[in-house]
């Protein structure tokens, strides 16, 4: 991350304006903090990643799920690659391409006004699975950036191997929480969350600010674990087994911001829904 990006972020606690004070590395942040002129937190950045989270604000069963991916951090990627199909009866692949079309990469370019790169925001990048797909639907010649925001300092550094050999479109990672998007309003061309809203302690809440940092308009995507009611009895019972929920619909439709518009929800494998919509047109 560059100076110049700095003001692009604010403060998780009082959404206030960030400076940055400490070394830098290659023309980029380094290591040191970044201050609030409104409330004087300072935020520690360490290799280059601004840590955004307010750590006691995590609580309850989420604080019991960051735990388990601080620890199995190192397998997720795998189970995803190679277990989860096995369970689902299909590959990470289709799934992910089948809700891509939601977001609606390829016409990021239309409709902007602002000289600056198109923004794609991914919510929970974990270890970055999203991140080949969003780069093969991004349009050439666009600029394009993609910054990721999750709560585990484990699944982050797994992404950040993955990037080590990454040739796509610039990738920023950020500590932060969904509930406090460390970022300013309307900053975003496009957000995206996959497989955590379920855990949330406050999915509303999560929602509103993933709205409030997209662009009025800006397509929305979320994807998350729900079993299809027409899945086969092998299905149900790997669903059971491996995600500990009851299959009883939990797409949080009811949690739309106001003014949302464009809202749907369809079954993208036998394991996930896709909600999405689009951001409101007047905050």
């Amino acid at each position: 991350m560059t100076p110049e990006q700095v003001p692009f972020l604010r403060c998780p606690r009082c959404n206030g304006s960030l400076s940055y004070i400490g070394t830098m590395w290659n023309g980029r942040l380094h290591a040191g903090n970044l201050h609030c002129g409104s409330c004087a937190r300072p935020w520690p950045v360490e290799q280059g990643m601004p840590h955004l989270l307010e750590a006691t604000a995590v609580y309850g069963f989420e604080a019991f799920v960051r735990v388990v991916y601080e620890l199995f951090a190192p397998f997720h990627d795998l189970g995803v690659r190679y277990g989860l199909p096995l369970a689902m009866l299909a590959t990470e692949e289709e799934v992910r391409e089948n809700y891509m079309p939601r977001l609606e990469v390829e016409a990021i370019a239309q409709g902007r006004v602002d000289a600056g790169p198109a923004r794609i925001l991914d919510v929970g990048i974990g270890g970055g699975g999203n991140l080949p797909h969003l780069a093969h639907h991004a349009p050439a010649g666009v600029d394009v950036e993609i910054w990721g925001v999750d709560f585990s300092t484990q699944m982050l550094r797994q992404c950040r191997r993955r990037l080590a050999t990454w040739d796509g479109p610039p990738v920023y990672l950020l500590l932060g929480d969904a509930h406090a998007l460390p970022f300013a309003d309307a900053s975003f061309d496009r957000v995206l969350h996959v497989g955590g809203i379920a855990t949330y302690r406050d999915p509303a809440r999560a929602l509103a600010e993933m709205a409030r940092v997209a662009r009025p308009g800006t397509p929305i995507v979320v994807v998350d674990e729900h079993l299809d009611p027409a899945a086969g009895w092998y299905q149900w019972w790997m669903f059971h087994w491996i995600t500990l929920l009851d299959g009883v619909a939990r797409v949080p439709v009811e949690h739309v911001p106001r003014g949302a518009t464009d809202v749907r929800v369809t079954q993208v494998s036998s394991f996930y829904y896709c909600l999405s919509f689009r951001s409101p047109a007047i905050r």
